[in-house]
């Protein structure tokens, strides 16, 4: 299983916060992270300081070697799916190939209203702009077809889910309570099953209480990453350093193999299972 780590971008200063983060981006490398992520806000919603994670990711790019780098997530109803893929592609030449490139819907209205778009209408345009997304990447220059098989959907919804294992996207939740929709996934996924769960360490808790948290977490055994993100948002650099390091120092998971016995068991009505599990899919 992937560790990854996720910050927001938040605090005073931009400028600042952008440093910070390549920083944290260097020592979650050094730590042994398989991940970093950014997430993506305009106009500083929810205290986010980044609307361009491509941009701050490129700068990362040049300070790590490694480290897989994410965004979690671009609102794709609010970008154009050329530009989006274009400004990938060059960012992932740049990277070596490790980009993770994670889209959604967006919550954010006021976003939706500055772009020009119908915020109601949002899920509808991000299935647009993923499909004319992937088209895209197989004929722009500069090639990057293997990021195809890099794309990423942020849901927690059964028909969100449904959606992404068909198209072949590795899916990103926050959700404790879409485990019941995560069989189906792994059953029906067109491609490889991904599934990056993340979890918050809330202020002044300590990041073994997350370790202990997530051996019973019902995602755990359907997911292949463990995203984690601190809390507050904009806490100091110092304290988002401490988690990497915490985590770092005491592994929160072991690998282990693709959870194909939990899969059979719901299949087949097994223990597992419950009393229309499956049909939550859908529904």
């Amino acid at each position: 299983m992937r560790l990854g780590y996720l910050t927001h971008v938040a605090g005073a200063d931009p400028a600042q916060a952008y440093r910070d983060t390549v920083a944290l981006a260097v020592a979650a490398e050094e730590s042994g992270f398989s991940t970093f992520w950014v997430a993506q806000h305009h106009d500083g919603h929810l205290d986010g300081l980044l609307p361009s994670p491509l941009v701050l990711l490129a700068a990362i790019a040049q300070a790590t070697s490694t480290i897989r780098l994410g965004t979690a997530v671009v609102t794709a109803a609010c970008e154009d799916p050329r530009r989006l893929a274009e400004d990938a592609a060059v960012l992932d030449v740049l990277c070596g190939g490790r980009l993770e490139l994670g889209v959604g819907a967006g919550a954010d209205e006021a976003a939706s209203e500055a772009f020009g778009r119908d915020h109601a209408r949002r899920h509808a345009d991000c299935a647009d702009a993923v499909r004319a997304l992937r088209g895209h990447l197989s004929r722009i220059v500069p090639a990057a077809p293997g990021l195809v098989g890099r794309l990423w959907q942020a849901t927690g919804t059964a028909d969100g889910i449904a959606d992404a294992g068909a198209r072949g996207l590795g899916l990103i939740t926050g959700r404790a309570d879409a485990a019941p929709h995560l069989a189906r996934y792994w059953a029906r996924a067109a491609g490889e099953p991904r599934v990056a769960a993340v979890r918050a360490v809330a202020p002044g808790e300590r990041p073994d209480a997350l370790r202990e948290r997530w051996r019973a977490d019902p995602v755990r055994e359907w997911a292949t990453e463990l995203v984690v993100r601190t809390q507050p948002a904009d806490a100091p650099v110092a304290t988002h350093l401490a988690t990497v390091r915490a985590l770092a120092a005491g592994r929160v998971d072991p690998d282990r193999p693709t959870p194909v016995a939990p899969l059979l068991r719901v299949l087949q009505g097994g223990s597992a299972a419950r009393p229309g599990r499956l049909g939550l899919i859908g529904s």
